[in-house]
């Protein structure tokens, strides 16, 4: 079991490891506008440790000759045409008005609607390869010597870097870990408001009077939250954890799902027509959720007295054929398309990017039930499996997932 002070050990270690390697960090935010520079970045500026810092502070301490081209390279960076790598280097000032050269590496990253979200990076203090490089042209001799130096400090970051992502990795293993752990202590208290709340009900009855209601409303909130935490910790596991790919068969997978679906099938008097599956590589646990998501949907979405009738379907589109919305996370000339169509209620095609968004939902939860995870479990799925989810749908006509999957 994993507790806080491991977590903080952990943290702690990977800290050490960074400014034992005398490396800074900084973090941006660019959605909340939040900045974290660790104070080995601000000590490579020139700045206290305890400062708040700005982009335009850290400018400020920037070589008045370097300041443009640091600009530009910054610009670079979120411009459309830039490849959101950042790797620069220039000379910052001190209190003393001495020079220290140092390098800045980061990298942007962008959502799935390639929206910047965050410009993470390090900075490291490289005056001394600088001065060695500028000393180079002097003596070939020397040009040699420093070049053998130069190469064993890289050898020797590296190895503290590699060691430190080592320690992070850990880190969020722990963490993995502590949120499984605080889901299911999470669980309890919820099992004893509904046990406690059912036992009132059945020997209190006729004492409660009107508070009967309010504890079948506790109980449906209970519920509810129950259900919550279990698909929140579902979303992060999948999230995290780092899988293992093995050959799996997606008719044997849709056949599992249908037989834990058979009671709701029967009672809603469905029809679903499973046309032959490949066999991919992947997780079938992942997989088999997945399918039991879109099913599920399938099922849920009718219309009252409807029978649902579902259709899964698959073929082989080559790259080019994909459409243009289509971003799969890993490139590959051929794709499978797996469609599950259904008869059902249907949405509008707008909000074909938000239903697949954590919390979103398109119809009330009164009259459809779900806590609004389950599209973005499917969509983690198969961006996990170097993948692509889409929709299209109009309402009252029915709506056709489709999945593409890397051969």
């Amino acid at each position: 079991m994993t507790d806080n002070s491991d977590i903080v050990a952990e943290n702690d270690r990977l800290r050490a490891a960074l400014q034992a390697a005398e490396v800074g960090t900084w973090d941006y935010h660019l959605r909340t506008g939040q900045m974290q520079w660790s104070p080995i970045c601000k000590q490579l500026f020139g700045l206290p440790t305890d400062l708040h810092v700005t982009t335009a502070i850290l400018l400020d301490q920037v070589h008045p000759d370097d300041r443009q081209r640091v600009s530009e390279a910054n610009a670079l960076v979120f411009s459309p045409s830039g490849d959101g790598q950042h790797d620069v280097t220039f000379r910052t000032l001190n209190p003393q008005n001495t020079l220290r050269w140092v390098r800045a590496q980061g990298k942007l990253i962008r959502d799935e609607h390639d929206e910047p979200i965050r410009f993470s990076g390090i900075v490291q203090d490289v005056t001394q390869q600088v001065v060695a490089q500028q000393k180079l042209a002097h003596s070939e001799e020397e040009y040699r010597h420093l070049s053998r130096e130069l190469e064993s400090q890289v050898q020797r970051r590296t190895q503290e870097l590699v060691a430190s992502v080592q320690d992070l990795k850990r880190s969020n293993h722990n963490l993995e870990q502590f949120a499984y752990i605080a889901s299911h202590d999470l669980q309890e208290p919820l099992r004893k408001i509904q046990s406690f709340s059912t036992l009132l009900q059945n020997h209190y009855t006729s004492q409660l009077g009107e508070g009967v209601d309010y504890l079948q409303r506790m109980q449906n909130a209970s519920s509810r939250m129950s259900v919550l935490i279990k698909d929140l910790l579902l979303y992060s596991r999948i999230s995290t954890q780092q899988q293992i790919s093995t050959s799996v068969p997606l008719m044997s997978v849709v056949e599992s799902v249908l037989v834990d679906l058979d009671l709701v099938v029967h009672e809603t008097v469905a029809v679903i027509q499973v046309d032959s599956l490949p066999t991919v590589l992947g997780n079938g646990s992942q997989l088999r959720q997945l399918f039991q998501n879109l099913l599920s949907n399938g099922l849920k979405f009718r219309y009252a007295g409807g029978k649902p009738k579902i259709r899964i379907s698959s073929r082989q589109i080559d790259v080019e054929s994909l459409p243009a919305v289509v971003k799969p996370t890993r490139w590959a000339p051929t794709y499978h398309q797996i469609d599950v169509s259904d008869n059902g209620i249907g949405f509008d095609d707008k909000y074909v990017d938000r239903i697949f968004q954590v919390f979103q939902r398109l119809h009330g939860k009164d009259n459809y039930g779900g806590t609004g995870i389950g599209l973005a479990i499917c969509e983690k799925v198969v961006a996990n499996h170097g993948g692509a989810i889409t929709a299209r749908s109009q309402p009252g006509q029915g709506a056709t997932f489709s999945i593409y999957l890397p051969v």
